[in-house]
């Protein structure tokens, strides 16, 4: 018996899709917290003042140098912080992208539809069943909508792409599927747009 899925989407993944799976993921997932980087100034401004003290632990140099130290580095790990992330998620998504074009994958189009229990991928390949259950994460950018799997995948559901169903009850239908929240991803501007 032929089951109709709730939603459907057709896509082909491209350079802009690759791009939402990897930041979103390592924003998400693996990023460091920027809490060590504040507890590396503070290091670095207690060791600047031990330095400058040369002995003297309370002259008035000595604190000022490491106050201003620590005042200047803890105004820059917000900007250590980005650029160290956008440097990563670029060398991420030049080896996923490579890898996809190396694979076949990049530009296949692929089905995804999405039943009550399940949600089914089918490319050229083949045809893969996954539960509800398998779901680790539900991030939603400005254009896609992405499952994380527990086998390391990641499902992206361009918004414009929906043949069967609408974009804007997808969220809905996914969270009460997986019985999980959404999350919402802000993605980061590059260079000014």
């Amino acid at each position: 018996m032929f089951m109709e899925p709730n939603f459907q989407v057709e896509t082909a993944h491209d350079q802009d899709a690759y791009n939402n799976m990897v930041t979103a993921h390592y924003m998400l997932h693996e990023k460091n917290s920027i809490k060590s980087l504040y507890a590396l100034a503070v290091v670095l401004a207690l060791c600047v003042w031990w330095i400058a003290a040369g002995g003297n632990y309370t002259s008035i140099r000595a604190l000022g140098s490491g106050i201003t130290t620590l005042a200047v580095v803890l105004l820059l790990v917000p900007y250590v912080d980005r650029f160290a992330a956008r440097q990563v998620c670029h060398r991420l998504l030049d080896r996923v992208v490579k890898a996809a074009k190396k694979n076949k994958f990049y530009g296949i189009p692929t089905r995804y539809r999405f039943y009550d229990d399940k949600l089914d991928a089918s490319d050229s390949a083949g045809s893969v069943e996954t539960p509800y259950s398998q779901v680790t994460d539900l991030v939603e950018t400005e254009r896609y909508f992405l499952v994380f799997l527990k086998s390391g995948q990641c499902v992206l559901a361009r918004k414009t792409d929906f043949t069967v169903g609408e974009a804007a009850d997808f969220k809905d239908f996914l969270t009460r599927a997986c019985g999980r929240d959404m999350r919402f991803f802000e993605m980061p501007k590059r260079n000014g747009r």
